[in-house]
């Protein structure tokens, strides 16, 4: 064997052990600590962190407040990070534009209504930033991504299953604080909303991975969107409830089989319907009269105004409060300044329509990036890849929905979401460049060694792929 067929061999081999193996596809529970096992300081750090934002386990069990687990976690993973060899951010538009979201924060604090709260508050986007970096960057590879999302899946199952059987004991019957999380999920609202976000995952990865699941493993998949669907109907919040109808929408109109999903959809919301609790059909009837509406209403108009008042750089970041208390509050209305319940109207406020406007474009970026990826994946061997495509944008749409009755821009969701949006295009252009790579040097020997010729292929490049769908062969 010459070195340069061994380098190619080797380079090969380096290339296979990113990708996804069938047993890992299968969720058995050795494989997959296996593969944690064999990764890097940096990934660990940062799938110890994703767990100790989303469950909060400190709030519940003490002896986890003995360190500061979650800044240890982030502070191993940006010194990993640099370790890292194959730790890489990926090449994206959301890259600049959550870097430019940040300065016009920075600026719209200095301008701010009391620009010391504004400042103090800082860190939260800043947080959030460094976060957004270190998984685009860590998580880029397909095995470290599906391990990543096994974690992510694992963690809102802890909230769903428990919301789910809090809800039977008490008959699944309705609650005016619905259920509680922990952390970030505290809020039945916030609760519900990501409840509809990890419906949108499991029930993809159901419809796409099934065939590789057996025993145990595949009643549990099972179980996980019941458990989501469940918490998001024991929320009692008509905000997270219409996420989920989002979730719904996008995945009737966006999957292959359209008629099957869209009976699957109507089976669904009937299901929801007929297991919901009286009172919860109640506040849909009353949306708009209600004492709770009311209050929704006032709150929108208000931050209209102060975005009429101050388009440029807003109220101030993060001054809701503080601004509202002195210029709007009213005791009789409430007993305390609320956020505004709607993502984009508060943001306005405090941010004013630039802050706005580049928060708009993410979205959109991260919808456009995430169905350009599912259309790379339309191929064989990438069943993980389509199915999470699609997932990211089903849930995209049910946040993007639900935070129109609830505020959710300092909240995990999206800072997560458009991270996993740049870890998902840069899988799967490495691995179609790989694939692609593969089969056309496969090719080329074949030629070489052929005495009588054949013909060449052309390598079919990332850019080609999404301008044309791929031809079947004649016959």
């Amino acid at each position: 064997m010459t070195s340069t067929s061994f380098r190619a061999k080797q380079q090969t081999t380096d290339v296979q052990s990113r990708f996804v193996s069938p047993e890992l596809l299968s969720l058995r529970p050795k494989a997959i600590w296996q593969a944690l096992r064999a990764e890097r300081f940096a990934f660990i750090c940062i799938c110890i962190y994703l767990f100790f934002e989303y469950t909060k386990p400190e709030q519940s069990y003490p002896g986890f407040d003995i360190l500061p687990f979650l800044r240890l976690s982030v502070l191993g993973a940006l010194v990993g990070y640099f370790v890292d060899k194959q730790s890489k951010i990926g090449s994206s538009a959301l890259n600049w534009l959550i870097v430019l979201f940040l300065l016009q924060c920075v600026v719209s604090a200095y301008y701010a209504y009391d620009s010391s709260y504004a400042f103090s508050h800082l860190n939260i986007v800043e947080t959030w930033v460094v976060v957004f970096f270190l998984v685009s960057g860590i998580v880029n590879s397909e095995r470290r991504l599906f391990l990543f999302v096994i974690v992510y899946l694992l963690c809102n199952f802890k909230m769903s299953q428990f919301g789910f059987f809090s809800w039977a004991r008490r008959g699944f019957g309705f609650a005016s604080w619905g259920i509680t999380g922990a952390g970030w999920f505290r809020n039945s609202g916030e609760l519900g909303l990501q409840m509809s976000l990890f419906f949108a995952y499991t029930i993809c990865f159901v419809f796409f991975l099934r065939r590789y699941w057996t025993g145990w493993v595949k009643w549990l998949m099972y179980f996980m969107p019941v458990s989501a669907f469940a918490c998001v109907i024991a929320s009692s919040s008509r905000g997270a409830i219409v996420g989920e109808v989002g979730v719904l929408l996008y995945l009737s109109l966006f999957s292959k089989s359209r008629v099957k999903t869209w009976m699957a959809s109507a089976a669904v919301l009937l299901v929801a319907y007929l297991v919901a609790p009286p009172q919860l059909l109640a506040r849909f009837y009353s949306a708009g009269e209600d004492v709770t509406s009311l209050s929704r209403i006032a709150y929108w108009t208000d931050a209209l105004d102060m975005l009429r008042r101050h388009p440029y750089f807003g109220v101030g970041y993060y001054n809701w409060i503080p601004y509202y208390r002195d210029h709007y509050f009213d005791p009789q209305l409430y007993w305390r300044v609320e956020a505004a319940h709607n993502t984009y109207l508060q943001m306005g406020a405090e941010l004013g329509y630039a802050g706005l406007g580049i928060f708009l474009v993410m979205v959109v970026v991260s919808f456009v990036t995430n169905a350009r990826s599912a259309r790379l994946a339309k191929r064989e061997g990438f069943e993980f890849l389509r199915g999470f495509a699609l997932a990211m944008n089903a849930a995209g749409a049910g946040l993007v929905l639900g935070s129109v009755f609830l505020t959710a821009f300092f909240l995990p969701n999206y800072w997560i979401h458009f991270a996993l949006t740049v870890c998902l295009k840069t899988v799967v252009r490495t691995k179609v460049e790989s694939v692609e790579a593969s089969g056309v040097g496969r090719a080329a020997s074949e030629s070489t060694r052929s005495r009588f010729g054949g013909v060449r292929r052309s390598p079919t490049t990332v850019e080609s792929a999404l301008k044309a769908p791929r031809k079947k062969p004649a016959g």
